[in-house]
C-alpha cells in the first residue's frame, strides 16, 4: 500500500501510488486546439484526448493556457510499473443505495458534476466541470474517503491495449513445418529448415497487407478453393486461349477457365504463397496479401505451352498490377527467352509494378540436380533418367550436357530459388551453382529414384482432391512461391522499398546455418551397373566471399535459407530510419501450461540469459494475451536460466493458446512467443 502522504488514487477499490510526469499533460480537445501553445510533441491517447509534451520549465505555464481552452490535467504514471495511468475528466460512482433525487442533486452540486450516463439505480458516470475546483485524482480520493453514501468511486480510465495476433487455427497448419518451428526435431526434420513465417507475422502483428499483390503464372488456379474464398482475394486473373490472354475484366471472361481438373500445380503454388488464415485447411506465407494468377495452356505430356509472345502479353498485363511475380516452371539444360522478353523483365524489375518501384521476379531453379549456368568439359546429367511407360517408371538413362544456360541469371530484380529439404540439406534434386539466389524449404526426393532420402512433403492446397489439401507438394516449385510470399511480407512491412531493395533484404538476412552433408552417389542396379555418370553436384557447398554487399554466397544454397523473421525485421528497421530495435540476451525459453485447466500455482515460465554477463530483470514484466502482467525481480546469472512461478491473480496462460511477452522496466518488448492449444500437452513444458 502506498504512503498516505504520497500521490495516490484508487483503482479496483485499492490505493495505487502515482507520480506526475514533469513534462507532459493531457487535454480533452483536438490537437489543433493546443498546437500553438509551444508543444514539443502531441500524441493521441483516446478518441477525444491528446497528451502533450513540453519542456519541464514551461509545464505549469502551458497547462494554465490549455485550461482556458479545454479540460486539462497532469499526465500520470503508476509508481510500481511505470505504466501510463490515463485518467479523464470523467469518474464512475457507485452508491451504496439508490440515491433520492435530493441526495443526487446535492452530490452533483457539491462537486460541480454533470451526469453523462446512468447504468443502473446506483451506477453513474459523471463529468467534472471548470467549477469542480479539483482534478480527477483528488476528487476520486476525496469521494472514496469522505462520502459514506458512496460504495466506490473510480476513474473512467483510458487503457491503450495491444492487439495480439492469434495464430492460425487452420486444420492443417500444425503440419506446415515450413512456416513455423512447432515440429519436434526428428530424423526427417531439422528446425534450421523453417522459413520462420510465423515469427514474421508476430513481428508485423498481421499476416501481410491486402495492398500487396503477388502474381504467379502456372497451370491455373482453382479460384473457388476454400483457402482463397475471401472477398477481394484475387486482384485479377487471366488465362490463355491460343494466343489470346483472356483477363478478368474482359467481356466474356469465365472464372471457370482458370482451372482444369488434374492441373493442380498452380493451385498448390497459390496456396503456398497466400492461403488464408480462416480456420479452414492450410495457410500460405503471406495469408493477408492478394493473388493474381495467370494460366498457361497445358501440353499433353503434363508440361506448359509458353512462348515469347505469351510472355510479353503476360508481362504487359501484370506491369502495373503486382509487386511480386512467381514462376514455378522452367527447363534444363537451357531456358533462354528472346531479347524483347529479357528487356521487358529488366525494365519492370526497376520501375514496374503497383508502386512503380519494380517487380520482384522469382523463378524456380529446377529439379534436375544440375547447374543452371555453367560451361565446362564434363558431361553433367540434366534429367531423371526414367520415363513413364504403362504407368511404370522405366530406366532409360540420363541425358547429359556440358553447357547450361538461363539468360535471366544475373538480371537485377530476378531471383532463382533452390530447394531445401526438411533436414536442412539441399534437396537431392535441387539445381545449383552460379545464378542461385536463395534456398527455401520444400520436399526431398532422390533425383534418379534410386535412394531413399529423408524429407517431409509440403502441406498446401490442391484442386480436385476430396480434402482440397495435399501433403506432398514440393520441388523448387514449392520453394519459389514460398519465397514470393515472404517478399510480400517484406513489402507489407515497408512498402517504400524498391524491388531491388526487397531482394537485398532477402539475401542479406538469409540463414547460413545449414546442413552441408553430401548425399551418397547413386548405387549401381541390375538395370544400370555403371553409375559413373552421377557426378553432381559439380560445385562445393561452402559459403564464399565473392565481394557481394549482401554477404557470402554458396553454390548450393545461394545467400542462404530464406528467413522471413529476419527479413521483415530488417525491412521494419529500414522503415524506422535504420535504428535497430532493442535486442536482449534474455529470451523466453519455455513455459508450463497446465492442460487440465486448474492453473493455480502450477504454471511457470523459464527465462534464459544467453550472454556472458548477469542481467537484472528487476521491474521487468511477463504479460499474457489479455494484457495481464506479473512484475519480476532478481537477476539471471550468465548463461543461465530462471524459472518464474506464475501468480494466477497476475497472469494466466490459456490452455487454448496464447502469447507470452517479456517487457523490460521501460515497457519495451524484449521477447515474445506464441503457442496453440494443440501444443499444450499434459505434464510437458512448451519449448520455444
Amino acid at each position: 500500500m502506498p504512503d498516505d502522504n504520497a500521490l495516490y488514487t484508487y483503482r479496483n477499490g485499492k490505493k495505487v501510488a502515482l507520480y506526475k510526469k514533469d513534462d507532459q499533460f493531457v487535454a480533452r480537445t483536438s490537437a489543433d486546439n493546443i498546437a500553438n501553445l509551444g508543444i514539443d510533441k502531441i500524441e493521441k491517447v483516446s478518441p477525444s484526448a491528446f497528451r502533450a509534451t513540453v519542456s519541464p520549465d514551461r509545464l505549469d505555464e502551458v497547462m494554465v493556457e490549455s485550461r482556458e481552452l479545454a479540460p486539462t490535467h497532469h499526465a500520470y504514471q503508476l509508481q510500481d510499473t511505470n505504466q501510463e495511468f490515463l485518467i479523464t475528466d470523467r469518474i464512475m460512482v457507485t452508491f451504496k443505495d439508490k440515491p433520492t433525487p435530493e441526495h443526487l442533486s446535492a452530490f452533483i452540486a457539491k462537486y460541480a458534476l454533470v451526469i453523462k450516463n446512468q447504468y443502473s439505480d446506483v451506477d453513474f458516470l459523471f463529468q467534472l466541470t471548470n467549477q469542480s475546483g479539483m482534478n480527477p485524482v483528488k476528487m476520486i480520493v476525496k469521494i472514496n474517503e469522505e462520502e459514506p453514501a458512496v460504495q466506490i468511486a473510480e476513474h473512467d480510465l483510458i487503457q491503450r491495449v495491444n492487439k495480439y495476433l492469434t495464430l492460425p487455427a487452420d486444420t492443417s497448419y500444425d503440419l506446415q513445418w515450413h512456416l513455423h518451428t512447432h515440429t519436434p526435431p526428428a530424423t526427417d526434420f531439422d528446425p534450421r529448415c523453417s522459413s520462420r513465417c510465423e515469427e514474421a507475422w508476430q513481428l508485423l502483428d498481421h499476416f501481410g497487407s491486402a495492398d500487396v499483390v503477388i502474381g504467379l503464372a502456372d497451370d491455373g488456379c482453382k479460384l473457388d478453393h476454400d483457402d482463397f474464398n475471401s472477398s477481394g482475394k484475387f486482384a485479377g486473373w487471366g488465362y490463355f486461349v491460343n494466343d489470346i490472354l483472356v483477363k478478368k475484366t474482359d467481356i466474356g471472361a469465365d472464372p471457370n477457365g482458370m482451372y482444369a481438373p488434374g492441373n493442380n500445380h498452380g493451385t498448390s503454388c497459390a496456396g503456398v504463397i497466400a492461403g488464408e488464415v480462416d480456420g479452414t485447411l492450410t495457410v500460405g506465407a503471406a495469408p493477408g496479401c492478394k493473388l493474381l494468377p495467370i494460366k498457361w495452356e497445358s501440353s499433353d505430356g503434363g508440361g506448359l505451352f509458353i512462348d515469347d509472345n505469351k510472355m510479353m502479353l503476360t508481362l504487359q498485363y501484370i506491369s502495373d498490377k503486382v509487386d511480386v511475380f512467381s514462376n514455378s516452371w522452367g527447363s534444363s539444360p537451357e531456358m533462354n527467352f528472346s531479347q524483347q522478353v529479357v528487356n521487358r523483365i529488366k525494365s519492370l524489375a526497376l520501375t514496374g509494378g503497383r508502386r512503380g518501384k519494380g517487380i520482384v521476379f522469382l523463378w524456380a531453379s529446377g529439379n534436375e540436380n544440375c547447374p543452371i549456368e555453367h560451361s565446362g568439359t564434363q558431361d553433367i546429367p540434366f534429367d531423371h533418367g526414367v520415363r513413364v511407360q504403362e504407368n511404370s517408371l522405366v530406366w532409360v538413362g540420363v541425358q547429359k550436357s556440358k553447357v547450361f544456360s538461363h539468360n535471366l541469371v544475373d538480371i537485377p530484380g530476378v531471383m532463382h530459388i533452390a530447394a531445401l529439404a526438411s533436414t536442412a540439406q539441399r534437396s537431392h534434386y535441387s539445381n545449383y551453382g552460379p545464378g542461385i539466389s536463395l534456398i527455401a524449404p520444400t520436399n526431398n526426393v532422390h533425383t534418379y529414384y534410386r535412394l531413399a532420402v529423408e524429407g517431409k512433403g509440403v502441406v498446401t492446397t490442391t484442386g480436385d482432391s476430396i480434402t482440397a489439401v495435399t501433403e506432398d507438394f514440393g520441388g523448387t516449385s514449392s520453394a519459389t512461391p514460398l519465397t514470393a510470399g515472404i517478399a510480400g511480407l517484406i513489402i507489407s512491412a515497408n512498402p517504400d522499398l524498391s524491388a531491388l531493395e526487397v531482394i537485398s533484404v532477402l539475401q542479406s538476412t538469409a540463414s547460413k546455418d545449414l546442413n552441408e552433408t553430401p548425399y551418397p552417389r547413386t548405387p549401381p542396379a541390375n538395370f544400370d551397373n555403371d553409375t559413373s555418370w552421377d557426378i553432381s553436384p559439380v560445385f562445393p557447398s561452402g559459403f564464399q566471399n565473392a565481394g557481394h554487399t549482401d554477404g557470402t554466397w554458396s553454390p548450393w544454397f545461394g545467400f542462404g535459407r530464406v528467413d522471413a523473421f529476419e527479413a521483415v525485421k530488417k525491412a521494419l528497421v529500414i522503415r524506422l530510419g535504420g535504428s535497430e530495435p532493442v535486442v536482449s540476451a534474455v529470451k523466453i525459453r519455455s513455459a508450463f501450461v497446465n492442460p487440465a485447466g486448474n492453473d493455480h500455482n502450477k504454471e511457470k515460465v523459464t527465462l534464459e540469459n544467453q550472454s556472458n554477463v548477469p542481467v537484472s530483470i528487476e521491474g521487468w514484466a511477463l504479460v499474457d494475451k489479455n494484457n495481464r502482467a506479473q512484475i519480476l525481480t532478481g537477476s539471471i546469472p550468465p548463461v543461465s536460466s530462471m524459472s518464474i512461478d506464475l501468480k494466477t491473480n497476475k497472469i494466466i496462460l490459456a490452455n487454448t493458446g496464447g502469447t507470452i511477452i517479456l517487457k523490460d522496466i521501460a515497457g519495451n518488448q524484449v521477447h515474445r512467443v506464441a503457442y496453440t492449444g494443440a501444443q499444450v500437452k499434459p505434464g510437458m513444458e512448451l519449448v520455444f
